[in-house]
C-alpha cells in the first residue's frame, strides 16, 4: 500500500476503469440520480424512497458479486447483476406490503462488503483486513468530499446571490446536488476499491500511512477508552446486582455502542505490527471475555421490556444485536484460534441483519396482536350499553397495541382481536371510533417519544412539551424553501388517511377529509416564531383543529429565516412534528 494519501485524493478516478468493473452498480446509480433530478419531492413520495433504498441495496449487492467472482477469477454474471437490480427495486418499491425492513437491508449489504473478497475461500484473516480497510477509508474520503462539494456549492450559490442577485438555488437543488451526492460521490468510492489480489505484505513489517493511521486510532484511543467504559458497565452490572432492579431505558443505551465499538476496536487490531503494542495485545485478549456480560446485561434488559410491551422492530434489532454479541463472545473466547476467522464478525451480523429485514415487522405485529388478544378481555366488559373499562393498566397495554397495529395498517389483526369481546368495528373506523366505542379516550399511555417514566412530556431542547391530549405524534418534517412564495408548486408534506397538510403559494395550509380548517402565511408565521436574527423562539403546539372527536396541532420545532428578502419570496427553514388524536393512521 502506498506511504501516503495518493491512492484516493491523489488522482482523477478512471471512469471508464470503474464503469468496465462495475457496470450495474454504476447504472443503479444513474438511475437513483435521474429520480433524484426528474421526481419532484422524493422525501413526500414514500414508494418512491423505498425505490431509491432499493436501488442503494442493488447497487452494493453488485459490486459484492463482482468482488465475490474477482475473487474466484470467474466472469461478473452481468445478466444476474441486472435481474437482481430489477428484481430488489420492485421489491423495494413494494416493501411497506412486504413488511421488509429498510435500515436493515443496507445494513446487511454493507458489512458483506469486506467478506466478499474471499468469498468461499480459505481463512486469511490479513487479506480481509487489509481489503476492508482500504474500502472504508475510500468510503471516509468520498463522505468528506460531498460534504466539501455541498458546502462549496452552496457558497457559489450564496455568492452569486450577493454579488450579483442571481439565483441557482433550483439549479443547485435539483441538478448539482443530486449529480454530486448521487452519482460523483460512489464512482470516487468505487475508483478506490482495491483489486482483490493486491498484495498486503506491508501490514506484518511495513505498513503505509494510512494503516499507521488506523493502528493508531485503534490502539491509543479506542483501545484505553473502550476499556474504561467497560470498567463503567462492570460496575453498572453490580450496582444492578446489588439493588435487584434493572433501571428503565439505560442499560440499552449504554451497552450496545460499548459492544458495537468494541467488537471494531478488535478488528482494527488485526495486524501483526499493530499488535506489537502491550495495550493492543491486551485488549485483543480481553474484549470478548468482557463483552458476555454486557451482552447479558442488554439481554436481559431486552427480555423485561419485550415482555411488558412487546416486539417492535427497534426492540428486534436490540434482540439481533444480542445474539451477535453474545455468540461472538462466546466463540472467539471459548474456541481456538484456528476457528477466529474475522470474516464471522460481519457476516454473522449481516446473516441477522437480513433475518431481521424479512421478519422484523410481521414479528413486531404478531407480538402486538398477542398483546392485544391476552388483555382484551382483562381490560374491557360487554355491558348492555355498550363496553366500559375494568382494568386500567391492562387498558393502557390495549390502547398502546391499537394504535401500533392501526400505525403499521393491520386491519385483519384488529379485526380478528376484537371479535374476542364480539366488537364489530365499521369498514372504515377510525382510532377515535374504537376508543369511543371501547371506552378507551380517557385511557393514557406512555408517549412512545418521551424520555423514560415522562409520559407525556416531550423534551424539545430544555424545554417540556406537554403531550397528554395527544396519541400520536408523526414527524419531524422538514421544509426548505428558496423560491417566490407566490408562484411556487404545491408541496405535500403528509398526506394520509383523511390528512393533509400542504405548502401552496407561501401558505401552509391543513386539510381534514377534504375540508381546509387552517391556513397560515408562510413568511409572517416564521417571521412570528423568529427573532431578529432570524432564529428560532420555540412555541408551545399550534392548534388546527381542537373537538371533542379528533385534535391535531402542529409543534414547531427549527423556524428559521435567511437573509433580507423582497416581499414575495421565502427564504428559510422549516422543522416541525404533527400532533394528533383520534385518527386512524
Amino acid at each position: 500500500m502506498q506511504p501516503n494519501l495518493e491512492r484516493w485524493v491523489g488522482r482523477v478516478p478512471d471512469l471508464s476503469a470503474v464503469i468496465a468493473r462495475f457496470p450495474v452498480a454504476v447504472i443503479a446509480m444513474a438511475v437513483f440520480t435521474v429520480i433524484l433530478i426528474i421526481v419532484d419531492r422524493v422525501s413526500s413520495n414514500e414508494n418512491i424512497g423505498r425505490l431509491l433504498v432499493g436501488l442503494i441495496v442493488s447497487a452494493y449487492s453488485c459490486v459484492i458479486i463482482t468482488l465475490a467472482r474477482e475473487g474466484q477469477g470467474k466472469s461478473k454474471l452481468l445478466p444476474i447483476q441486472l435481474v437482481l437490480t430489477m428484481g430488489l427495486s420492485a421489491l423495494f418499491y413494494y416493501s411497506a406490503t412486504l413488511r421488509l425492513n429498510l435500515v436493515m437491508a443496507v445494513g446487511a449489504v454493507l458489512l458483506l462488503l469486506g467478506n466478499a473478497v474471499l468469498w468461499r475461500k480459505p481463512r486469511n484473516d490479513l487479506h480481509v483486513w487489509d481489503f476492508t480497510h482500504k474500502i472504508w477509508t475510500g468510503a471516509i474520503f468520498a463522505f468528506v468530499g460531498s460534504i466539501i462539494f455541498t458546502a462549496g456549492v452552496f457558497a457559489i450559490q450564496a455568492a452569486l446571490k450577493s454579488l450579483f442577485g442571481l439565483s441557482i438555488n433550483d439549479l443547485t437543488e435539483r441538478l448539482l446536488l443530486p449529480i454530486g451526492l448521487g452519482s460523483l460521490a460512489p464512482l470516487y468510492w468505487l475508483s478506490t476499491v482495491p483489486a482483490v489480489d493486491e498484495p498486503y505484505n506491508e501490514l506484518i513489517d511495513n505498513p503505509g500511512f494510512v494503516s499507521k493511521a488506523v493502528a493508531f486510532l485503534g490502539t491509543w484511543l479506542l483501545s484505553p477508552l473502550t476499556l474504561i467504559y467497560a470498567l463503567i458497565i462492570l460496575a453498572y452490572a453490580v450496582k444492578t446486582l446489588i439493588e435487584g432492579e434493572l433501571p428503565k431505558g439505560e442499560i440499552a443505551q449504554l451497552t450496545t455502542p460499548f459492544l458495537l465499538v468494541g467488537s471494531l476496536t478488535w478488528l482494527v487490531l488485526e495486524p501483526p505490527f499493530i499488535q506489537t503494542k502491550v495495550l493492543a495485545r491486551l485488549f485483543r485478549k480481553l474484549w470478548f471475555p468482557i463483552s458476555i456480560p454486557a451482552a447479558l446485561m442488554l439481554a436481559i434488559a431486552v427480555f423485561v421490556r419485550v415482555k411488558a410491551y412487546g416486539f417492535t422492530p427497534e426492540r428486534v434489532a436490540l434482540c439481533l444485536i444480542v445474539l451477535w454479541a453474545l455468540g461472538l463472545g462466546i466463540w472467539f473466547s471459548f474456541t481456538s484460534k484456528e476457528k477466529r476467522d474475522i470474516r464471522l464478525i460481519p457476516g454473522s451480523g449481516a446473516a441477522l441483519l437480513f433475518l431481521g429485514t424479512v421478519g422484523s415487522l410481521w414479528l413486531s405485529i404478531a407480538s402486538q396482536y398477542g398483546r392485544l388478544n391476552n388483555s382484551l378481555t382483562q381490560a374491557i366488559s360487554k355491558t348492555e350499553s355498550g363496553y366500559e373499562v375494568v382494568d386500567m393498566k391492562a387498558a393502557q397495554n390495549v390502547k398502546s397495541a391499537i394504535n401500533y397495529l392501526d400505525n403499521k395498517n393491520a386491519d385483519k389483526q384488529l379485526r380478528r382481536a376484537f371479535s374476542k369481546i364480539d366488537y364489530k368495528p365499521k369498514e372504515d373506523f377510525s382510532l377515535s371510533d374504537i376508543y369511543d366505542d371501547l371506552g378507551l379516550e380517557n385511557v393514557k399511555v406512555p408517549s412512545r417519544f418521551s424520555g423514560a417514566n415522562q409520559a407525556d412530556i416531550f423534551e424539545l431542547g430544555n424545554k417540556p412539551i406537554a403531550l397528554n391530549d395527544f396519541d400520536q405524534m408523526l414527524g419531524a418534517y422538514n421544509y426548505h424553501f428558496y423560491q417566490k412564495a407566490k408562484n411556487s408548486d404545491a408541496q405535500i408534506l403528509y398526506n394520509q388517511n383523511g390528512i393533509k397538510i400542504l405548502i401552496e403559494s407561501g401558505y401552509l395550509e391543513v386539510w381534514d377529509n377534504d375540508t381546509k380548517i387552517e391556513s397560515f402565511n408562510l413568511k409572517d408565521w416564521i417571521t412570528q416564531f423568529s427573532d431578529s436574527t432570524g432564529n428560532q423562539s420555540i412555541s408551545e403546539p399550534i392548534h388546527m383543529r381542537d373537538d371533542d372527536i379528533r385534535k391535531i396541532a402542529i409543534q414547531p420545532i427549527r423556524l428559521q429565516k435567511w437573509g433580507h428578502d423582497k416581499e414575495d419570496t421565502i427564504n428559510g427553514n422549516l422543522e416541525f412534528f404533527i400532533l394528533l388524536n383520534g385518527f386512524k393512521l
